[in-house]
């Protein structure tokens, strides 16, 4: 499927996808890939619904990363984590421009329903300095091969960045330099593959404005509404899309 076969419907769905997306990214800090790609995955296939992201990801991660500063600090501490990272990447990378497209919806369903679940039950784990040194490279390695298969980095970083009890503006700081390294090798792989192309890239531009739509709304409702009750609320609809990712996949 190509961008110039989207039907008014796709499109809608899309930019709604985006839209929620940004919002998610406004208020809490992350939630875009996790959102968009599940919600796209309703109408489009999963690697092509990867592929729009491309833009976005990119634009709202180098915001994250360079803002306060902190990019030195993070690339000391968490370099270990990174390096085995981007060799996950490249393998998970490769699963996905060959796997079956139902086998990676299941794959995308199941990772975020794993992710809703430990939010909603605060498995939040404390992690020692000492643990530390050796879960970085090992989580790492994990993030980065489901990363590479789904573009999504978030349900293990987020879940190990929080076990590490990093301050706000610490966790802002690396969770947008771990998608920006993420993303490079990921994205490069579906450019070399050709699942991205010329269509890809354009609808992946595209998708920027009602990404940053939702990014001013967002910003603004943080100062207006409880975090909690959106997190509760944005959880609770992951889980219909994510059991409804799985059942399109298994039937």
């Amino acid at each position: 499927m190509t961008f110039n076969e989207f039907d008014n419907i796709t499109v809608l769905i899309i930019a709604v996808a985006f839209l929620i997306g940004g919002l998610s990214k406004g208020v809490v800090g992350f939630g875009l890939p996790l959102i968009t790609i599940p919600i796209m995955a309703n109408v489009l296939p999963v690697p092509v619904a990867i592929a729009l992201t491309a833009t976005p990801i990119l634009v709202s991660n180098l915001f994250q990363t360079f803002q306060g500063g902190r990019h030195g600090a993070v690339l000391r501490r968490f370099w270990p984590y990174l390096i085995i990272m981007i060799g996950g990447v490249l393998i998970g990378a490769q699963i996905l421009t060959r796997a079956d497209h139902d086998t990676v919806a299941i794959i995308v369903g199941s990772l975020l329903l794993i992710f809703v679940a430990s939010q909603f039950m605060s498995l939040q784990p404390a992690i020692s300095v000492e643990a530390e040194r050796w879960l970085n490279p090992l989580i790492g390695g994990v993030s980065g091969l489901l990363g590479g298969v789904s573009s999504m980095f978030g349900p293990i970083a987020i879940s190990y960045l929080v076990a590490l009890k990093l301050s706000k503006d610490e966790f802002i700081s690396t969770i947008g330099l771990f998608y920006l390294v993420g993303i490079v090798p990921l994205y490069a792989t579906l450019l070399i593959t050709g699942t991205i192309a010329r269509d890809e890239i354009i609808a992946s531009v595209l998708a920027c404005i009602p990404l940053y739509i939702g990014l001013l709304f967002g910003t603004w409702l943080r100062r207006h509404i409880s975090q909690t009750l959106f997190q509760r609320g944005l959880l609770i609809a992951l889980v219909f899309v994510s059991v409804n990712l799985i059942r399109r996949g298994l039937t």
